[in-house]
């Protein structure tokens, strides 16, 4: 396993991958590598191969492999990527930037944490398994937790209830037919569609997934869902009530209560039995 923080460039990441003949890459690891598409639409590919040559050189001068070789340090790091008893990972956006993910994979002891950063390099860090929630909520961009308090409602109180006509009669009408469709959560239903006007600074999602005795993954039914906005960040989190209703909670997303619902999805993804 590494033992320190290193920061490498994703086609370098995909050498070293390739090389230990990994599977598929985690969709957390995935983003554009800049090369030259004109010259591979005419069927050149040098520049693939230029490219391939600078990775295993960057790995080369970080010290991560060596006579065409991956160190073994980074290859046991990205074997537990691939291999892992337990992963947490996030997509997210920031104003104007790319899209980004984290990745935190956990397996006994070992725990290791992977950050696509602006510039499109990664950076690996091993961590603490106890840490692994934490550390995925902190490689978020920072933002202030929201304003109010914890919100619940059916999610079917948020779906438009489309034009209501004009007239006391027609109002009166509209506005039972309106509250009938909410059950009643009218108040909570229009707190909700404020911060969904606010404007939007980012946001993102977050995954658990656990493999069972047979190495398969099984993955949260849901992600958690996070929005940034001028007030800060909300979380949005999907229930099901006992009789099977659609149920939508949205609160302030602080640290402390994205760990603990990220806590609770990944108690969710446990593998039966």
């Amino acid at each position: 396993m590494l033992r320190t923080r290193v920061v490498v460039p994703a086609v370098a990441l995909y050498n070293a991958w390739q090389a230990e003949g990994l599977p598929a890459l985690h969709n957390a690891l995935l983003t554009r590598v800049e090369f030259d598409e004109d010259r591979l639409a005419e069927g050149d590919v040098g520049g693939l191969a230029e490219l391939a040559r600078s990775g295993w050189a960057e790995l080369e001068r970080a010290g991560l492999a060596r006579g065409g070789r991956v160190h073994p340090d980074l290859g046991r790091s990205l074997r537990l990527v691939a291999e892992a008893g337990a992963e947490y990972y996030a997509f997210f956006d920031q104003g104007d930037e790319d899209t980004r993910s984290a990745l935190v994979v956990v397996s006994g002891d070992d725990a290791l944490r992977v950050v696509l950063l602006p510039d499109r390099h990664f950076a690996l860090e091993p961590i603490r398994p106890e840490d692994a929630v934490r550390s995925l909520v902190a490689a978020l961009p920072e933002m202030p937790p929201g304003r109010g308090g914890v919100i619940s409602l059916p999610a079917e109180s948020l779906r438009d209830n489309g034009p209501q006509r004009a007239g006391s009669e027609h109002g009166e009408q509209s506005f039972l037919q309106a509250n009938y469709r909410t059950g009643g959560h009218v108040v909570e239903a229009g707190l909700v569609r404020k911060l969904l006007a606010e404007q939007r600074l980012g946001g993102g999602q977050l995954f658990a997934a656990r493999r069972d005795r047979f190495g398969r993954k099984h993955r949260c039914a849901a992600p958690l869902t996070f929005f940034d906005t001028t007030t800060g960040r909300y979380l949005s989190t999907p229930s099901t009530g006992r009789d099977g209703t659609a149920w939508i909670t949205v609160q302030p997303g602080g640290p402390t209560a994205l760990t603990a619902r990220l806590r609770l999805l990944s108690d969710a993804a446990a593998p039966p039995g």
